[in-house]
């Protein structure tokens, strides 16, 4: 089905631009009839009547430095504004212009189709620094502010016609002044849905705080949310059993310390593997924040090691906050640390069947009892392998290291293997 005879389907949203018919004009595609756009200059108070719609990979960060540029040209220097920015690039399955009405009419589709692809492509930070100088003066009444919107222009490009497929590839490649992030691109792709589902399914609580693309923000809060999917993928990357069982001496997860970008490719190859971790992935993912608050007490870390930096009095990790395993901690600990032991506890997870993992010891229980002898396992390593102890690249080399979750690994192994005392 055409694209056009699938917006006629569906409900539409219209937008109409006034634009005095000089300023715009269409332009055939040189090589397909069923697309064409409109390129031309349109005042600012108008281009705030487009939608986002579902075409930009990311948010817009409206706290940046790209942002405050780009307020600060509408403020002082309106009438250059159209020189200075790139402007809006705006993909519509259907948009007609009148010149006798002075009127381009863009059709939206209301409602959501995995097969229409529509809304602004690139220039995501203009318009919504556009949209918010105009609320702002709408709600101020700041007439000064008011006079700055009506002398800027902004150019507008608007692709009629693009199939889904055309439309990732034109924003993908648009969205270039600042290279867009392989996570957010690979969530743009849609590849980031099981892992998604899996936390809004299982970790309701910390689902507002993880980012699945650039610039996404806590919708109860408004503020930047606490961590990338590339954090959470790190963490299930360090207790997944099924593809680092738990009791294999030579498989060990350091590419979860070593390489986000490599972990995100292990889950695009692996999906099937996290999304099976279902409820065991919310833990996985506090693991780290507990180790790191439990090694933070013990009487041999204090504030002389290179590798942590002191917290504030009463500090919870936010993935930890309100649970039953929460606990404040004294130190924040580099992860070249708290990682490798906690892939060492992958022999406590029962997890290496098509099953969904879970514990087959008892975690907090076996931390409060042995994390000091893992620890001291780790200061041996840490003593003969870091050379210069305040050089932050031989702690990142000590986190690449896989003799360290070797020997962390293997000692969880003989801790398990030892008789317990009735």
């Amino acid at each position: 089905m055409a694209v056009r005879e699938q917006v006629r389907s569906l409900n539409s949203n219209r937008v109409v631009l006034h634009v005095p018919p000089q300023f715009i004009k269409r332009v055939p595609d040189p090589h397909d009839t069923r697309r064409w756009c409109y390129v031309g200059s349109v005042p600012g108070l108008e281009a705030v009547k487009l939608l986002r719609g579902n075409a930009n990979p990311r948010e817009a960060n409206l706290r940046g430095h790209v942002a405050d540029q780009i307020r600060e040209t509408i403020l002082s220097d309106p009438r250059e504004f159209h020189l200075r920015n790139r402007g809006l690039i705006v993909s519509a399955p259907e948009a007609v212009l009148d010149t006798e009405a002075r009127t381009l009419t863009i059709e939206n589709p209301t409602i959501e189709s995995d097969s229409v692809f529509w809304g602004i492509l690139d220039g995501g930070h203009t318009f919504d620094v556009l949209c918010d100088v105009a609320t702002a003066a709408a709600g101020n009444g700041d007439n000064n502010l008011l006079s700055s919107l009506q002398d800027t222009w902004v150019d507008v490009k608007i692709r009629v016609g693009l199939n889904k497929e055309e439309g990732m590839e034109a924003a993908s490649a648009n969205n270039t002044s600042t290279q867009l992030r392989p996570w957010t691109l690979a969530n743009y792709k849609g590849e980031l849905k099981p892992i998604e589902g899996l936390v809004k399914r299982f970790m309701p609580g910390l689902a507002g705080e993880i980012a699945f693309k650039e610039n996404q923000t806590n919708d109860d809060t408004g503020q930047e949310r606490e961590w990338e999917v590339l954090d959470l993928l790190q963490r299930l990357t360090l207790l997944n059993t099924d593809l680092f069982p738990g009791f294999d001496p030579a498989r060990h997860p350091v590419v979860a310390y070593a390489s986000k970008s490599k972990v995100l490719d292990l889950y695009l190859k692996n999906q099937g593997s996290f999304a099976r971790m279902g409820s065991f992935a919310a833990d996985a993912f506090r693991v780290p924040a507990v180790v790191e608050a439990k090694l933070s007490h013990l009487p041999k870390v204090h504030g002389n090691l290179a590798f942590l930096t002191r917290a504030k009095a009463g500090d919870v990790d936010l993935s930890l906050a309100g649970g039953t395993w929460s606990q404040a901690r004294k130190y924040r600990i580099n992860a070249a640390v708290v990682f490798p032991m906690v892939a060492a506890l992958r022999p406590l997870v029962d997890g290496e069947a098509a099953k969904a993992p879970d514990w087959r010891v008892d975690p907090i229980a076996f931390l409060d009892e042995n994390l000091e002898a893992i620890y001291n396992t780790f200061y041996e390593f840490y003593q003969g392998a870091v050379n210069v102890k305040s050089d932050k690249r031989s702690l990142s080399g000590m986190g690449k290291d896989m003799r360290l979750w070797q020997v962390l690994h293997a000692k969880v192994l003989a801790i398990l293997a030892k008789p317990r005392r009735k």
